[in-house]
């Protein structure tokens, strides 16, 4: 008989719960007000120190932009993750309800079939002191209940038989959600690497504001 991979199943539902995308974006530093006397510094937004070139601006703004594209595609992704991981929690407690079901009517069945093969024991323990019309019907009795029990017997192994299939398949399905739900916690880890790099290079620095609408420039017409 199969069996369902419980364990298995269990660790595939619980995998998304390990990391989730995040989704916000990195905070911009705080633009400073612009000047426009003509001895004036150039326009800088946030952060201190030596300002970034245009080129190390234009990097940390394609990272940015890289990094949110990457954190929108995985909320699509993580919906996707989290239904699968909830159409087979419903299936699991399916299953389970089915397995109980299937030993309450294994418990009845055998004691249905002792039944029967009891009173078989119990005709042919009696049969020479029965008259022999009273033996035929006591035999005719148990043929009637033994023909009634078994469709029940066949169709109680056709639905254990049916099960195993429907099993095979669930646990087809756990392998495939595990990979799925590793291969998401690897990408969110990795989109949370890049954006604490990003942090790192670009957040705490400043930068030309006239480069900025120049890049944006470049961009809008690609």
């Amino acid at each position: 008989m199969n069996t369902l991979r419980t364990s298995l199943a269990v660790a595939a539902l619980l995998a998304c719960g390990l990391a989730s995308a995040q989704t916000s974006a990195p905070a911009k530093p705080a633009a400073k007000p612009a000047t426009s006397t003509p001895a004036a510094a150039p326009v800088t937004k946030g952060g201190k120190g030596k300002l970034m070139t245009r080129d190390e601006l234009r990097t940390c703004m394609a990272a940015n932009q890289k990094n949110e594209e990457t954190a929108a595609e995985l909320d699509k992704q993580k919906a996707v993750v989290l239904k699968e991981r909830d159409d087979l929690k419903a299936s699991k407690a399916e299953s389970d309800k089915f397995e109980a079901d299937m030993q309450a009517q294994g418990t009845a069945l055998k004691a249905e079939i002792d039944g029967v093969k009891a009173f078989g024991a119990e005709i042919e323990a009696g049969a020479s002191k029965m008259e022999k019309a009273e033996l035929k019907a006591k035999q005719e009795e148990y043929q009637a209940r033994a023909n009634a029990l078994q469709p029940k017997i066949d169709a109680f192994n056709k639905a254990r038989n049916d099960r195993v299939e429907v099993n095979k398949a669930f646990n087809v399905r756990v392998d495939a959600h595990q990979k799925v739900a590793d291969d998401f916690n690897e990408a969110v880890e990795d989109l949370n690497d890049k954006r604490n790099d990003w942090k790192f290079k670009c957040a705490s620095r400043s930068y030309d504001e006239a480069d900025e609408i120049a890049i944006k420039k470049e961009q809008n017409k690609k």
